[in-house]
């Protein structure tokens, strides 16, 4: 493989990583805010690079990458 080849498998590879780790979030419901042990203003809960609960608007919201979706709902 030239050197061209090889800075096409790593654009490749980047490309592959961007899209598998973009975050994706849900809004959560009052129902599943209820039903929480520990308070969500206090969870420190992390996917990859990414802080699970996060606030926006007013709602609460769960983040999980792209990946951690397809494979740990």
């Amino acid at each position: 493989m030239g050197r061209l080849g090889g800075l096409a498998l790593v654009a490749v590879i980047a490309v592959v990583a961007t899209f598998a780790l973009r975050p994706v979030c849900v809004p959560l419901s009052e129902q599943d805010l209820a039903g929480f042990n520990t308070p969500i203003e206090t969870r420190t809960d992390h996917d990859f690079y990414l802080q699970v609960f996060q606030q926006a608007d007013g709602r609460w919201y769960q983040c999980k990458t792209w990946l951690s979706r397809q494979f740990f709902f």
